[in-house]
């Protein structure tokens, strides 16, 4: 048997823009994704996907040969997989039938949003492998910041320009980290549709862009929290102009005292806070009960 695994992440600093070459920061989260992979020489690929609490979320049965669906639990999901496999084959130079058995295991919730989908393009690629980035530009719209925190082993600053990614690890372990922490808005965004939307009003962005990267280059080399508090607003400032769209803390947490950044698409997902202990108790009582720390929550 083979196990492949890849990180999660968030992005920090970028969204969106990271598609119109923001240099922006992500960092790979401590949960992710694992992918076992049991050869057995058969006609037949059999898929299952198992959830944090050690459910069976989705099966399928593929043929070896072409990956045509037999039987599924979601047609929907089927179809991106089977997309995923026909992808990964023809960009692979080994070309061994893969056949037998896969289960994937998510290590975090599937509505976190820490890269479900991500984790399994990298996951597939080490099965093949072949680059995943490849595979990732080849089935996804995404900037690919995802698919480099997968190995990353720390934080790194992530660069897209014409679909070619640049990146490189760095060490965002700031003094004032006891004062950070995540909450997640009981919802999940589309980052997809998200990103589709994004390009199809996408405006000439060259001013925010470059505001933006200086942020990020900033935050990396600050050690002050009140100082980073100024560097979140203004970024929230800019990317609510950008998509013409109210911050997270004016549309639902205007009376909360401390700062707010959304991270990755907006309306959903984890949301990174500035606060003491006292402050948890705001979220807690409006019913969002999963906060993470920095530590508990990122790979630096």
């Amino acid at each position: 048997m083979k196990t492949f695994h890849a990180n999660g992440k968030l992005l920090i600093t970028g969204e969106y823009l990271v598609l119109n070459g923001a240099v922006s920061l992500a960092v790979p989260t401590k949960k992710g994704q694992s992918l076992m992979y049991n050869h057995k020489n058969e006609n037949t690929l059999s898929w299952e996907s198992i959830d944090v609490n050690g459910n069976k979320w989705f099966d399928a049965l593929f043929s070896a040969a072409e990956f045509n669906i037999i039987e599924t639990s979601n047609s929907i999901k089927a179809e991106f997989l089977q997309n995923l496999l026909k992808k990964a084959k023809s960009i692979s130079e080994n070309k061994n039938r893969v056949s037998g058995h896969i289960k994937t295991v998510l290590e975090f919730p599937r509505n976190w949003g820490f890269g479900s989908s991500s984790t399994l393009i990298t996951c597939v690629a080490k099965l093949f492998n072949i680059n995943p980035f490849k595979l990732h530009f080849s089935v996804s719209n995404g900037s690919g910041y995802d698919i480099a925190c997968a190995t990353a082993t720390s934080s790194i600053c992530y660069k897209l320009i014409n679909k070619k990614a640049t990146f490189n690890e760095v060490k965002w372990n700031p003094s004032y980290k006891d004062s950070l922490y995540f909450v997640h808005l009981n919802t999940k965004q589309d980052s997809a549709k998200e990103v589709a939307k994004f390009n199809k009003n996408s405006k000439n962005n060259s001013f925010n862009i470059e505001t933006i990267s200086s942020i990020t280059e900033k935050i990396l080399n600050t050690n002050s929290l009140a100082e980073f508090i100024n560097l979140i607003e203004k970024h929230e400032q800019v990317i609510s102009k950008t998509l013409d769209t109210p911050t997270i803390k004016d549309k639902l947490f205007k009376d909360f005292k401390g700062s707010i950044k959304s991270l990755g698409a907006w309306g959903g997902d984890f949301i990174l806070v500035c606060g003491d202990e006292t402050s948890r108790e705001y979220f807690k009582n409006r019913g969002y009960l999963t906060q993470l720390n920095f530590d508990d929550a990122l790979i630096i």
